[in-house]
């Protein structure tokens, strides 16, 4: 499973060999300059070469922007599928995630998969237009 690489662990006014830079965001050197062959900027003017902090910051915060999608109301994240999917029949079930948040799962109706989709109560309602909500026990907001 990828983890989520946190670009405030690099410092914008510092330079980076590709050894430190992995380091210091705990990924391998192999990553970095797979970075590099997708267009990271380097300075090669002298050996090893060198990253800017900058660079590295604005260029993981764009990856990361770049894999982000927002769902529709009327559906839910299928785990197989990896894709947004509707519910078989609409039906979901609510459970409370936190005090102001609570998760839908639904079985996916393209391949039958396990989806789900955390939502926030006061939003409750929306999607109530979209799904037949059923709430497990004590779960109602």
């Amino acid at each position: 499973m990828a983890k989520r690489i946190n670009p405030s662990r690099i410092k914008k006014n510092l330079t980076y060999t590709t050894a430190e830079a992995a380091e210091e965001l705990d990924i391998s050197i192999a990553t970095i300059r797979n970075w590099i062959k997708q267009g990271l900027p380097i300075e090669k003017g002298q050996r090893p070469f060198l990253l800017y902090g900058i660079d590295l910051r604005d260029f993981i915060t764009a990856k990361t922007k770049s894999r982000k999608f927002t769902l529709p109301e009327n559906e839910l994240n299928c785990f197989a599928c990896k894709a947004g999917r509707k519910p078989l029949n609409s039906a979901v079930t609510y459970t409370t995630h936190t005090a102001k948040t609570g998760r839908l799962n639904g079985i996916c109706s393209a391949c039958g998969g396990m989806c789900s989709r955390i939502i926030s109560n006061a939003k409750i309602s929306v999607f109530s237009e979209h799904f037949k909500i059923h709430f497990n026990g004590d779960s109602a907001p």
